[in-house]
């Protein structure tokens, strides 16, 4: 069925070229004036109608009314001083302090105010180079990675507008019409993907709510950059699929030690009713350890029936309709099985764990029909297919593919076949011991998956885990979500997608199959230019996600990226975009380390940081100076690599363990990329200070009750820290708050609920809900910080004297450690390199 349907929407014009009554109706219509080749309008004049204009408004000063009082020349030199400013070197040993790594933004494109508004929201797109270089040359010169990041899928602040008619497509490369398209006559309209003429639809002119023709860039495909259409029926081979849920869960003595599936399916029953779907939305359950155990809940039983398959050598599966029901019509006797499970398999002692069997059970039961699989596991698969053997060597600094890439195929294999069913798998990590997530986390790395890791998990003994768990579950199960979708990617011509970066499985460097896709969904796009970007100083990239939503329909959502070309090495310097930059080394840096060796990948980010330090130089500074110039827009660049190489993902000096590291990585590949700098270089605030009053000046967030002003940001230093004060570190994945012994008592009480220093324990593993301001103001700034974030961040409390403060300390990047150099020492290294 996708094969045909995507055939139809991805490879086919959507219409068919004008006819000659069409040409004969809109050829004569009065408000048409041609200048310069390109058709232009009395009224509602688009940007780009002629030369001159189009110069104009990529110039991005001031009103459409102030840059008509430019002329050319004065043009060039306002925008060659801008430019200047932004490519301005900055001398890093000489800088005062240390550049604090705010919250990184992606800068505004060189685009005239209007194509700005046009443009495709930021958190949607965003390019390592917003000026993009005009050759390949031009690139090498600079030393920059050219790429862009995109969520596809991303629930963003300004939401695709839905639209009734399928838009207009370029019948040569099927780049859907956009705002940044050009009309060269009134029949036809230039692709600005690969330049082609195309035919103008007969109803794209003419305003059905008038009866008249009317300009087409009043047209809603020319006023937003980021659409949504149903699919038309015309154009689906057969009807979408049921939303299937099969959940798989480990019930082995270890797993039952845990004690995790009473809190899964605690907390499956208290939103079973949230789940995203319809009145068709199916949902079935299975179980393993020794032997696979299914459950049949159809509505006609009194209570759920079990089945076993104890043979796990010979697999063989009932028929899907004999494990899944419809969610509805036997929501009763799913409850009963969820409030029975977790005491169902008390007497098993069994130490066997036939994982692989139970996930080639779930293959086959939903390899015509599709669907998500939740799959929880507690420990190293040992029995049958798919079983692993314990290969983490914890001194072993030279970790390559030996140890950080798959042992055995069986899950990569897997996967491919349930990506090729439309099946996508998430995989929750319980573990108290080695579990080679380097090989298990294949089967949700092809399949547009997740991992959810969970070390030394116990009901009992690991509370925040608890509470993360549970909320992480919470927000897995009532998220929405799309299935059955079909990622394309388009750009224009003469840049070329050369590497991809993320969870899913690419049918092509340009097309990509996603079994499920979600609002955090992230991929990232490595670049080369084919030898010069012809006939434009513009170009686009363009995302057309096809999927199957909740609801059951069948829909295409685009999204169009517009960025200028520029032929200067300053100019592209001034574009440089520290944040996606950074995001597309760590990236890099995972892929050197599965496929080489850590040791490797340290030594790439240092020779990628070298490269550009000595091409700005050569090609921007006399090379005869001692300084070690930087342009500002990559100030911070030399931070946040030192800050890459702190990470536990690359530390070599760190006692990780081997599957600890392999998440940390997983996290870098697949996570969002404001997650991953948060990641790489935490948020450090003042929060005794905080209570007081004093908050930063733009630091601002929105929550349910009115915007809460954040604590000003501190360096990530321990010179920052006193006695006196408590701070609050962002990790990302997790919160530490540092008590200073001296902290004052007011503190203390309010937030802590203690009445002095020694009275607080070494480690709190969960902060107390107090019934006073102070309280409720810390736990909303907590709730605030970890708002949009795929993985609950649990908070910890460190006092200053306790054993776990290295915990702390090891997160401030600025600082020596016993084993990683300061930003400082890192500066003087980075000279001797150049």
């Amino acid at each position: 069925m996708l094969k045909n349907e995507e055939f139809c929407l991805f490879m086919m014009p959507v219409f068919p070229k004008s006819s000659k009554q069409f040409k004969r109706k809109i050829h004569p219509l009065p408000s048409a004036q041609h200048s310069n080749g390109a058709i232009g309008f009395q009224s509602n004049t688009h940007p780009v109608q002629s030369l001159q204009n189009q110069a104009l408004w990529l110039s991005g000063l001031g009103s459409s009314e102030t840059q008509e009082a430019f002329s050319m020349e004065e043009l060039r030199e306002t925008t060659a001083n801008l430019q200047q400013v932004q490519s301005w070197p900055v001398n890093l040993l000489e800088h005062q302090g240390v550049p604090r790594a705010e919250p990184a933004s992606a800068p505004e494109p060189n685009l005239a105010p209007h194509l700005r508004k046009l443009n495709c929201c930021s958190d949607i797109f965003q390019c390592t180079l917003v000026n993009i270089p005009q050759s390949q040359a031009l690139l090498k010169q600079v030393k920059l990675p050219l790429g862009f990041i995109c969520q596809p899928f991303k629930h963003s602040t300004e939401p695709p507008l839905l639209i009734s008619d399928v838009p207009p497509r370029c019948s040569t490369c099927q780049t859907y019409i956009n705002p940044f398209v050009t009309f060269t006559d009134w029949q036809h309209w230039k692709c600005n993907s690969c330049f082609s003429l195309n035919d103008v639809p007969g109803h794209f002119l003419f305003d059905s709510n008038t009866g008249n023709y009317s300009n087409p860039y009043n047209r809603p495909e020319l006023q937003h950059a980021a659409l949504e259409f149903l699919v038309p029926v015309e154009y689906q081979a057969g009807h979408p699929r049921r939303i299937t849920y099969l959940f798989v869960f480990d019930v082995s003595d270890c797993a039952l030690e845990t004690g995790y599936l009473e809190i899964a399916c605690k907390t499956l029953l208290e939103n079973i009713d949230r789940l995203p779907g319809d009145s068709q939305t199916r949902i079935g359950f299975i179980t393993f350890a020794s032997t696979v155990n299914f459950f049949q809940l159809h509505n006609r039983l009194f209570q759920p029936r079990t089945m076993v398959m104890a043979n796990t050598d010979d697999i063989f599966v009932p028929n899907d309709n004999e494990i899944f029901v419809n969610l509805q019509q036997s929501r009763q006797l799913i409850i009963s099985l969820l409030e029975e499970l977790p005491g169902m398999f008390r007497e098993t002692q069994t130490k066997a764990c036939v994982f692989g069997p139970a996930l080639q059970v779930a293959q086959k039961v939903l390899a015509y029909c599709g669907g998500r699989v939740s799959a929880f596991l507690t420990q190293l698969p040992n029995t049958g297919c798919g079983s692993l053997q314990a290969r983490e060597d914890p001194g072993d600094c030279t970790l390559g593919a030996k140890h950080l890439g798959p042992a055995i195929n069986f899950y990569k294999v897997l996967a491919l076949e349930f990506c090729g069913q439309q099946t996508g798998v998430d995989l929750f990590l319980l573990s108290q011991q080695y579990t080679d997530l380097a090989s298990l986390a294949c089967i949700s790395r092809y399949t547009c998956g997740s991992v959810y890791y969970y070390p030394a998990f116990h009901h009992v003994h690991s509370s925040a885990l608890v509470e993360k768990l549970s909320k992480e579950f919470q927000c897995y199960l009532t998220r929405s979500f799309g299935y059955e979708g079909m990622l394309r990617i388009r750009c224009t011509q003469g840049l070329i997608v050369d590497t991809f970066y993320g969870n899913s499985f690419l049918q092509s460097m340009q097309m990509l199959s996603l079994p499920c896709v979600y609002p955090h969904t992230e991929f990232a796009f490595h670049m080369t230019i084919d030898g010069a970007i012809p006939e434009s100083s513009l170009v686009v990239f363009q995302s057309s996600l096809l999927y199957t939503s909740c609801q059951g329909e069948r829909r295409v959502r685009i999204y169009t990226y517009c960025l200028p070309v520029v032929r200067s090495p300053n100019e592209v310097y001034a574009g440089a975009n520290i944040g996606a930059i950074v995001g597309f080394l760590s990236k890099i840096a995972v892929d050197c380390s599965v496929r080489l060796s850590l040791a490797y990948a340290r030594d790439e980010l240092i020779r990628i940081l070298t490269d550009v330090l000595v091409a700005y130089r050569t090609s921007a500074c006399s090379p005869l100076q001692s300084t070690l110039p930087i342009p500002h827009t990559l100030l911070q660049l030399p931070l946040y690599i030192l800050a890459l190489l702190k990470q536990p993902a690359f530390h070599t000096g760190l006692a990780t363990s081997l599957d600890e590291r392999v998440f940390r990585m997983s996290q870098l590949l697949e996570q969002p990329l404001s997650f991953v700098l948060r990641m790489v270089y935490p948020n450090l605030y003042r929060i005794d200070d905080y209570l007081n009053g004093e908050t930063a000046d733009n630091i601002s967030v929105e929550i349910d009750m009115g915007t809460l002003k954040r604590p000003s940001l501190i360096p990530l230093s321990a010179e920052a820290l006193t006695l006196e004060g408590a701070f609050l570190i962002d990790c990302g994945n997790v919160l530490y708050i540092w008590v200073g012994r001296h902290c004052n008592a007011g503190f203390l009480d309010d937030v802590l609920g203690v009445t002095n220093y020694t009275s607080l324990p070494g480690t709190v593993t969960l902060l107390p809900s107090l019934e006073n301001p102070a309280s409720k103001l810390i736990h909303t700034l907590l709730e605030s910080l970890r708002k949009e974030r795929l993985y609950h961040a649990p908070c910890f409390i460190i006092k200053d004297d306790s054993t776990s403060r290295t915990i702390f300390i090891q997160h401030l990047i600025n600082d020596r450690t016993e084993t990683a150099m300061s930003y400082h020492e890192f500066l003087l290294h980075l000279k001797e390199q150049v």
